[in-house]
Protein backbone atom coordinates (compact mmCIF):
# COMPACT_ATOMS: atom_id res chain seq x y z
CA UNK A 1 0.00 0.00 0.00
CA UNK A 2 2.87 2.50 0.77
CA UNK A 3 4.69 1.78 -2.56
CA UNK A 4 1.01 2.57 -4.05
CA UNK A 5 0.57 5.63 -2.29
CA UNK A 6 4.63 6.75 -2.91
CA UNK A 7 3.67 5.89 -6.98
CA UNK A 8 0.18 7.80 -7.18
CA UNK A 9 1.54 10.87 -5.42
CA UNK A 10 4.35 10.95 -7.43
CA UNK A 11 2.50 10.89 -10.91
CA UNK A 12 -0.18 13.66 -9.10
CA UNK A 13 2.50 16.04 -8.50
CA UNK A 14 4.31 15.98 -11.77
CA UNK A 15 0.89 15.90 -14.07
CA UNK A 16 0.22 19.13 -11.65
CA UNK A 17 3.83 20.77 -12.12
CA UNK A 18 3.14 19.99 -16.03
CA UNK A 19 -0.28 22.01 -16.12
CA UNK A 20 1.26 24.76 -14.08
CA UNK A 21 4.03 24.75 -16.37
CA UNK A 22 1.69 24.80 -19.42
CA UNK A 23 -0.23 27.83 -17.54
CA UNK A 24 2.93 29.74 -17.17
CA UNK A 25 3.85 29.52 -20.96
CA UNK A 26 -0.03 29.32 -22.08
CA UNK A 27 -1.75 31.74 -20.13
CA UNK A 28 -2.85 33.95 -23.32
CA UNK A 29 -4.30 31.16 -25.06
CA UNK A 30 -8.07 31.24 -25.39
CA UNK A 31 -8.21 28.08 -23.16
CA UNK A 32 -6.57 29.70 -20.47
CA UNK A 33 -7.36 33.46 -21.01
CA UNK A 34 -9.35 35.01 -17.86
CA UNK A 35 -8.65 32.54 -15.69
CA UNK A 36 -5.68 33.79 -13.54
CA UNK A 37 -4.15 31.08 -14.25
CA UNK A 38 -0.71 32.21 -14.01
CA UNK A 39 -1.75 32.60 -10.27
CA UNK A 40 -3.42 29.93 -9.99
CA UNK A 41 -0.24 28.27 -11.17
CA UNK A 42 1.66 29.52 -8.50
CA UNK A 43 -0.55 28.12 -6.15
CA UNK A 44 -0.68 24.97 -7.44
CA UNK A 45 3.24 24.63 -7.07
CA UNK A 46 2.97 25.57 -3.54
CA UNK A 47 0.10 23.20 -2.72
CA UNK A 48 2.44 20.31 -3.62
CA UNK A 49 4.97 21.46 -0.79
CA UNK A 50 2.27 22.08 1.73
CA UNK A 51 1.72 18.43 3.41
CA UNK A 52 5.97 17.85 2.94
CA UNK A 53 7.36 21.07 4.71
CA UNK A 54 4.64 20.83 7.46
CA UNK A 55 5.68 17.07 7.85
CA UNK A 56 9.15 18.28 8.26
CA UNK A 57 8.71 21.35 11.07
CA UNK A 58 6.46 19.47 13.32
CA UNK A 59 8.12 18.25 16.29
CA UNK A 60 6.07 15.33 16.97
CA UNK A 61 6.37 13.79 13.45
CA UNK A 62 5.87 10.05 12.84
CA UNK A 63 5.98 8.24 9.33
CA UNK A 64 4.92 10.46 6.69
CA UNK A 65 1.36 10.83 5.97
CA UNK A 66 1.68 9.75 2.60
CA UNK A 67 -2.53 9.48 2.60
CA UNK A 68 -2.85 13.35 3.26
CA UNK A 69 -0.47 14.10 0.78
CA UNK A 70 -2.35 12.68 -1.77
CA UNK A 71 -5.69 13.87 -0.86
CA UNK A 72 -3.78 17.55 -0.60
CA UNK A 73 -2.91 16.80 -4.24
CA UNK A 74 -5.56 15.31 -5.68
CA UNK A 75 -7.69 18.12 -5.83
CA UNK A 76 -4.96 20.46 -6.96
CA UNK A 77 -4.44 18.37 -10.46
CA UNK A 78 -8.19 18.27 -10.55
CA UNK A 79 -8.43 21.79 -10.82
CA UNK A 80 -5.08 21.95 -12.81
CA UNK A 81 -6.01 19.48 -15.24
CA UNK A 82 -9.76 21.12 -15.49
CA UNK A 83 -8.46 24.03 -16.42
CA UNK A 84 -5.87 22.74 -18.87
CA UNK A 85 -8.11 20.08 -20.50
CA UNK A 86 -11.36 22.48 -20.51
CA UNK A 87 -13.32 20.04 -18.60
CA UNK A 88 -14.37 23.13 -16.84
CA UNK A 89 -16.86 23.90 -20.12
CA UNK A 90 -17.24 20.69 -20.94
CA UNK A 91 -18.02 18.68 -18.05
CA UNK A 92 -19.25 19.49 -14.26
CA UNK A 93 -15.65 18.99 -12.67
CA UNK A 94 -15.91 21.89 -10.49
CA UNK A 95 -18.35 20.17 -8.28
CA UNK A 96 -16.19 17.59 -7.86
CA UNK A 97 -13.43 20.01 -7.01
CA UNK A 98 -15.44 21.80 -4.84
CA UNK A 99 -16.41 19.02 -2.67
CA UNK A 100 -12.62 17.33 -2.75
CA UNK A 101 -11.97 20.80 -1.41
CA UNK A 102 -14.18 21.12 1.07
CA UNK A 103 -14.18 17.49 2.76
CA UNK A 104 -10.01 18.00 2.96
CA UNK A 105 -10.42 21.14 4.31
CA UNK A 106 -12.72 19.95 7.28
CA UNK A 107 -10.91 16.75 7.73
CA UNK A 108 -7.46 18.67 8.45
CA UNK A 109 -8.99 21.26 10.33
CA UNK A 110 -10.96 18.67 12.56
CA UNK A 111 -7.71 16.90 13.13
CA UNK A 112 -6.07 20.05 13.81
CA UNK A 113 -9.24 20.46 16.85
CA UNK A 114 -9.40 17.41 17.89
CA UNK A 115 -6.20 17.89 20.25
CA UNK A 116 -7.97 20.91 21.69
CA UNK A 117 -11.72 19.53 22.65
CA UNK A 118 -13.22 17.33 25.08
CA UNK A 119 -15.27 15.60 22.05
CA UNK A 120 -14.76 14.29 18.84
CA UNK A 121 -17.84 15.53 17.63
CA UNK A 122 -16.62 19.64 18.79
CA UNK A 123 -13.43 19.14 16.56
CA UNK A 124 -15.64 17.65 13.60
CA UNK A 125 -17.98 20.23 14.23
CA UNK A 126 -15.53 22.97 14.16
CA UNK A 127 -13.38 21.07 11.16
CA UNK A 128 -16.65 20.73 9.27
CA UNK A 129 -17.77 24.64 10.09
CA UNK A 130 -14.14 26.11 8.89
CA UNK A 131 -14.22 24.38 5.64
CA UNK A 132 -17.72 26.21 4.94
CA UNK A 133 -16.16 29.02 5.81
CA UNK A 134 -13.53 28.94 3.89
CA UNK A 135 -15.60 27.92 0.93
CA UNK A 136 -17.56 31.30 1.56
CA UNK A 137 -14.44 33.61 1.40
CA UNK A 138 -13.75 31.91 -1.97
CA UNK A 139 -16.98 32.69 -3.12
CA UNK A 140 -16.68 36.60 -2.39
CA UNK A 141 -12.89 36.12 -3.26
CA UNK A 142 -13.93 35.58 -6.84
CA UNK A 143 -17.09 37.86 -6.60
CA UNK A 144 -14.52 40.65 -5.77
CA UNK A 145 -12.40 39.41 -9.25
CA UNK A 146 -15.12 39.85 -11.15
CA UNK A 147 -16.03 43.28 -10.02
CA UNK A 148 -12.38 44.27 -10.69
CA UNK A 149 -12.68 43.37 -14.33
CA UNK A 150 -11.46 39.65 -14.79
CA UNK A 151 -12.84 37.83 -17.11
CA UNK A 152 -13.72 34.44 -18.41
CA UNK A 153 -15.21 33.93 -14.71
CA UNK A 154 -18.79 34.01 -15.64
CA UNK A 155 -20.10 33.70 -12.32
CA UNK A 156 -23.85 33.43 -12.05
CA UNK A 157 -26.40 33.15 -8.91
CA UNK A 158 -26.79 29.57 -9.55
CA UNK A 159 -23.18 28.20 -10.12
CA UNK A 160 -22.02 30.14 -6.68
CA UNK A 161 -24.59 28.39 -5.01
CA UNK A 162 -24.29 25.29 -6.26
CA UNK A 163 -20.36 25.80 -5.62
CA UNK A 164 -21.37 26.52 -1.73
CA UNK A 165 -23.46 23.78 -1.54
CA UNK A 166 -21.09 21.07 -2.86
CA UNK A 167 -18.69 22.65 -0.40
CA UNK A 168 -20.93 21.95 2.04
CA UNK A 169 -21.47 18.52 1.74
CA UNK A 170 -17.75 18.39 1.39
CA UNK A 171 -17.27 19.84 4.96
CA UNK A 172 -19.74 17.24 5.96
CA UNK A 173 -19.08 14.21 4.64
CA UNK A 174 -15.34 15.39 6.18
CA UNK A 175 -16.82 16.20 9.66
CA UNK A 176 -18.19 12.65 9.65
CA UNK A 177 -14.95 11.19 8.86
CA UNK A 178 -12.89 13.40 11.80
CA UNK A 179 -15.64 12.16 14.06
CA UNK A 180 -15.68 8.45 13.02
CA UNK A 181 -12.13 8.34 13.23
CA UNK A 182 -10.94 10.05 15.82
CA UNK A 183 -9.90 8.40 19.36
CA UNK A 184 -12.71 8.76 22.33
CA UNK A 185 -10.87 10.67 24.67
CA UNK A 186 -9.04 14.20 24.73
CA UNK A 187 -5.10 12.20 26.28
CA UNK A 188 -5.07 9.66 24.07
CA UNK A 189 -5.47 12.76 21.03
CA UNK A 190 -3.08 14.46 22.57
CA UNK A 191 -0.74 11.81 22.39
CA UNK A 192 0.75 12.59 18.88
CA UNK A 193 2.39 11.14 17.00
CA UNK A 194 6.05 10.65 19.54
CA UNK A 195 3.71 8.77 21.52
CA UNK A 196 3.04 5.99 18.97
CA UNK A 197 6.96 6.11 17.60
CA UNK A 198 8.35 5.39 21.48
CA UNK A 199 6.10 2.38 22.15
CA UNK A 200 7.59 0.92 18.53
CA UNK A 201 10.66 1.70 19.88
CA UNK A 202 10.42 0.00 23.26
CA UNK A 203 9.30 -3.46 21.39
CA UNK A 204 11.86 -2.98 19.08
CA UNK A 205 9.53 -2.92 15.96
CA UNK A 206 10.99 -1.43 12.61
CA UNK A 207 9.21 2.34 12.00
CA UNK A 208 7.77 2.93 8.53
CA UNK A 209 9.46 6.02 6.93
Amino acid sequence: LDRTLEVAIVATKAATIACAVDAVLNAETPRLRGKAIRTRAIGYTAGLFLVPVLWRVLPNRGPYPRGLDLAVTVPLLLDAGGNALGLYEEARIDDVVHFLNAALVSGVAGALFATRTDEPWLAALAGTGTAIAGETVWEVAEWAAMKAGADGMDLTYDDTMADIAESTVGAVVGGLVTWLRMPPTRAERRRGWRHALAGWRERGEPIAI
